[in-house]
């Protein structure tokens, strides 16, 4: 089952904060394109990462949809917190796992 993402606006970027619990597909509509990060929890303290790995081009013009699968290789036990921005409004988001996407 896709779980929605709710992103808000945060500042200059629109935010969704998530758990990923395994390898997943992300799938977001943005109303114009721009810049396109995720980060990861670093530390127990709430510290956020970027993560390695990610695609040069989605820093900076991702444009109007992404389509991708990610994997961050490590998830702890209770999953791995995630913070999903983009440079542009999203209309919609969502992330699923395996077969699902």
């Amino acid at each position: 089952m896709a779980t929605t993402l709710n992103f808000q606006k945060n500042g200059n970027v629109y935010v969704a904060e998530t758990t990923v619990t395994g390898d997943y597909n992300l799938h977001v509509e943005r109303k114009g394109g721009g810049s396109f990060n995720i980060y990861q929890r670093g530390t127990q303290s709430g510290l956020y990462k970027v993560c390695s790995g990610m695609p040069g081009w989605m820093n900076y013009n991702a444009g109007k949809v992404i389509d991708w699968a990610f994997s961050h290789g490590v998830y702890p036990e209770g999953g791995l917190a995630i913070r999903i921005e983009s440079g542009s409004e999203v209309t919609s988001g969502t992330l699923s796992y395996g077969a699902e996407g």
